[in-house]
């Protein structure tokens, strides 16, 4: 059976492929598929709907913050280090981008705040495992 964390990985990698569709959404209902398969070109007297700009800088955010986890999972299970404390770490950084990218693109500020401070101390937690 698959450790917990990869299945952790897993689950933060579906996510991730998928994040971009809040977005795409957006942008589609604002500017029309045509400009979608364009070179994205900046389109006068329009703009993306308040939601769609956040969903769009959430993506963003997870961008930035994905690489890490995803190193700190790899290394740890090549070196045979996951344990209870691990499978928690993964399952709050799980938990908690998930959070913070809907609580990004709705608009709560303070729970935006708290679960990217939440996520960044687990992904942290499960770098420092390594040392």
């Amino acid at each position: 059976m698959m450790p917990f964390e990869y299945q952790m990985l897993g689950l933060m990698t579906l996510f991730f492929l998928f994040a971009w569709l809040p977005s795409s959404v957006g942008k589609t209902r604002a500017f029309g598929v045509a400009w979608l398969n364009s070179n994205r070109d900046p389109v006068t007297g329009k703009e993306l709907n308040p939601w769609a700009t956040r969903a769009d800088r959430a993506h963003n955010n997870l961008k930035d913050n994905f690489p890490g986890f995803v190193v700190a999972i790899i290394l740890l299970g090549t070196t045979g280090r996951f344990d209870e404390g691990t499978s928690i770490a993964a399952a709050l950084y799980v938990f908690v981008r998930l959070g913070h990218f809907v609580s990004y693109t709705i608009g709560m500020v303070t729970p935006r705040a708290l679960f990217y401070l939440v996520g960044l101390g687990a992904n942290i937690y499960l770098l420092c495992k390594m040392l």
